[in-house]
């Protein structure tokens, strides 16, 4: 990327990318984590310790393995989508945008679902993303 490209870069896409490059990287870091230790975290989380400080990790146990590892291949999906904006490619804004969309269909499936609830806050946090990318598309070739 020249000085130019980081020139025409608007601060809030900047800051926009840094956030999801966090967000997306760390997801995919710990749904990864979570599928290859999933037995052993469903085993900790049913000791008696932490249900003697409140914690309830039912929820947890109810979610298949198969979640994590889709969970984890669309957040690498939505970083590289990222990485393209950030350098100011247009196909990354596609990418990511569709990744966004995928996990909100997956979580659906394999979360939300089975309790009968609707994804309300995850909704809502992949609308304002991509519609704060797409202010942006114009300007990314």
């Amino acid at each position: 990327m020249t000085i130019n490209q980081l020139d025409r870069r608007p601060q809030l896409l900047t800051i926009l990318c840094i956030i999801s490059f966090l967000g997306s990287g760390l997801g995919a870091v710990s749904n990864l984590f979570v599928f290859f230790n999933h037995d052993s975290i469903i085993t900790l989380f049913n000791d008696d310790a932490f249900e003697s400080f409140g914690y309830d990790f039912s929820l947890f146990a109810q979610i298949k393995r198969n979640y994590f590892i889709i969970a984890a291949l669309l957040q690498i999906v939505s970083f590289n989508g990222v990485r393209l904006m950030w350098r100011l490619q247009r196909a990354g804004f596609h990418l990511y945008a569709i990744a966004q969309l995928l996990m909100l269909i997956v979580s659906t499936i394999y979360i939300y679902k089975p309790l009968d609830m609707f994804p309300m806050f995850d909704l809502l946090l992949a609308t304002v993303f991509i519609l704060l990318y797409l202010r942006f598309r114009d300007q990314m070739h």
